[in-house]
């Protein structure tokens, strides 16, 4: 049956388990499309690595010719940068791309990947100004909490306090942990925002990011909690599997070479240590497609939820026996 939020009145909030629930339908019904964007995405990601190596081979060539020049430094850390953020951007563009596949389900207004990627790519410099700003945000805040910390270290000088001091600093180190699962829940859904409404400037999309989770942090801390645990087993058996590979590789080359040859540079040994680390990467980023559509999908939940009850949209959950 269909999860109807009321007719008429405040709408109730979906509770914990049908935000994860609907999360996790939609996912397991798209995980094939879904998966092939978070792919896609991680493997934008591999960009800023790749270029590390021509970019050490200019550098190196710029001292190797004694042209320490401080231009050669700076073209080539600029593109470096450039790089870097285009690929996030591209990262953050397939992602978004998830979540509004997730939501137009969730609204009964599906839509192919085409057609959605056409209207998200083109915001992909949003994207990376919207995660700047948060890091902003979240330095300003960092500072402000190292400086509370400092403070309170001072207290150790006033001697009725000695004995209680590890007491607050304990006090302390929660209250610290509590906020920034607090304001993480603030800014949760500032990506979606830009994937599915349009015309929003960073400011604006952390702005009402903070404005439509008003008063259900908490909510979507213990949703973020759940989400987390819920990939864990998958995770958990993949790393057993994978060092288990890992193991049965290198064991018998230790074994049979022994750490001193391969440090000296055996060509077999080095071979298959890069060929392990290539596992490790593959494995990584496999992993990493298959839980991300997974949290997307919860973020799309979650939008839907907070604008379905604080704007008044009067939408319904699809049928999906949540």
């Amino acid at each position: 049956m269909s999860e109807n939020f009321g007719s008429s009145g405040q709408i109730q909030p979906l509770s914990l388990g049908n935000v994860v629930t609907a999360g996790f339908r939609i996912y397991r019904s798209h995980l094939k499309s879904y998966f092939s964007l978070a792919l896609i995405g991680y493997l934008w990601s591999l960009l800023p690595f790749l270029l590390l190596i021509p970019a050490v081979i200019a550098l190196s060539w710029n001292l190797r010719f004694n042209n320490n020049s401080f231009l050669v430094w700076l073209i080539v850390v600029l593109i470096e940068l450039f790089v870097y953020f285009y690929a996030l951007g591209k990262f953050l563009v397939n992602a978004a791309i998830i979540s509004r596949l997730a939501f137009g389900e969730l609204v009964n207004q599906p839509e192919t990947v085409n057609t959605a990627r056409s209207k998200v790519k083109s915001r992909l410099w949003m994207f990376v100004l919207t995660v700047l700003l948060l890091l902003v945000i979240s330095f300003a805040l960092l500072l402000f909490f190292l400086i509370s910390l400092s403070l309170l270290q001072t207290l150790q000088w006033i001697n009725p306090l000695n004995l209680i001091l590890p007491l607050l600093n304990f006090v302390a180190f929660f209250i610290v942990l509590a906020a920034v699962f607090w304001f993480a829940a603030r800014f949760f859904i500032a990506d979606v925002l830009i994937g599915i409404e349009t015309h929003l400037a960073p400011i604006t999309a952390v702005s009402r990011s903070w404005e439509l989770s008003k008063g259900n942090a908490l909510r979507i801390v213990l949703i973020m909690f759940v989400s987390l645990l819920i990939p864990m087993p998958i995770q958990i058996v993949i790393q057993l599997i994978v060092k288990g590979i890992i193991q049965a590789l290198i064991q018998p080359v230790l074994i049979q070479q022994g750490i001193p040859n391969i440090i000296n540079g055996s060509t077999n040994a080095i071979f298959l240590v890069a060929m392990v680390y290539l596992l490790i990467l593959v494995t990584l980023f496999l992993v990493s497609a298959v839980i991300l559509p997974f949290w997307q999908a919860i973020k799309a939940v979650i939008y839907y939820d907070l604008r379905s009850r604080r704007e008044g949209l009067g939408l319904q959950l699809r049928d999906r026996e949540i």
